[in-house]
């Protein structure tokens, strides 16, 4: 064996290492969580509405719409927050730093599409009225896009958990969009807590073999 045949081997071992490091990495629990904060979210916001349709935000006057932006602002990051605090002490326990490849190559992916969702929800918000019943179809397509990408780097769940929120979000947009809490419910809400439930039985069943 050569040099850079044994080099290239190494490269691999490291590269099926980092995947499976990766997968005892998923957010599970931080996903769980953030559901279910997005469904306390679309509670609070039927609440305020009383509507499924996102365009009855418009109805309400200036002063709660800005509430009402500064809610799902609030879960948001809230839920990014909690989620980074749970990979970085996963990664603790793993002796991965949170700087390794695969988390970085994540950070790139998601990156690019959380920012195209706030700058299409911020344009939807101030100027373009007319389209805000199509924002949550937005955020379900930015984020699945963005999963996806990620997931390219890790293992197969988050792949089909990043083309559940495609789909899900091309036929919010196109059929369902005036259901906007209701989509919201499924994907951000229930989609993010199953996911977060086989996480965690894949990562329990794996540490107990």
């Amino acid at each position: 064996m050569d040099h850079e045949e044994a080099l290239a081997r190494m490269n691999e071992v490291q590269r099926i290492m980092e995947r499976t490091t990766l997968y005892t990495l998923l957010p599970g629990a931080s996903a769980i969580i953030g559901g279910i904060l997005v469904l306390i979210g679309c509670g609070v916001s039927y609440a305020m509405i009383h509507s499924v349709d996102f365009r009855a935000v418009l109805s309400l006057d200036m002063d709660k719409q800005w509430l009402f932006c500064v809610l799902w602002f609030v879960i948001g990051v809230v839920a990014v927050a909690q989620e980074c605090v749970l990979a970085l002490l996963a990664s603790k326990r793993q002796g991965m730093s949170p700087a390794a490849r695969p988390a970085r190559f994540a950070a790139w992916s998601l990156s690019p599409s959380v920012f195209v969702a706030v700058v299409i929800t911020i344009e939807f918000m101030i100027r373009a009225h007319g389209y805000i019943e199509y924002v949550v179809p937005v955020w379900m397509m930015c984020y699945g896009t963005g999963v996806y990408t990620a997931g390219l780097f890790s293992v197969k769940l988050p792949r089909l958990l990043g083309l559940a929120f495609i789909c899900m979000g091309a036929v919010g947009m196109t059929v369902f969009n005036q259901y906007g809490l209701v989509l919201a419910a499924l994907s951000f809400g229930l989609l993010h807590i199953a996911f977060g439930c086989i996480v965690l039985a894949r990562t329990r069943k794996g540490a107990s073999a």
